[in-house]
């Protein structure tokens, strides 16, 4: 099934998964999409353990579009 942006973010929530290397990972259920948040990126925000997808859609926008370029595995 190839997912859209605006199907990922649109009335989801993105549940907290675990935190590995620098990144807090993150997954939008149904479509058990994964994607990292680098703790770089995050400045002084808060990251709940749920948030609307919406809220991490600069994130989920830049992990689709790598696996799009087929830059992911």
């Amino acid at each position: 099934m190839n997912l859209t942006l605006k199907q990922l973010v649109k009335n989801t929530v993105a549940e907290f998964v675990c935190y590995r290397d620098g990144e807090l990972w993150y997954k939008i259920e149904p479509f058990k999409f994964e994607f990292p948040v680098a703790i770089k990126d995050t400045g002084t925000g808060i990251f709940p353990a749920q948030v609307k997808g919406i809220v991490l859609m600069r994130w989920v926008r830049k992990h689709l579009e790598k696996i799009q370029r087929g830059n992911w595995q």
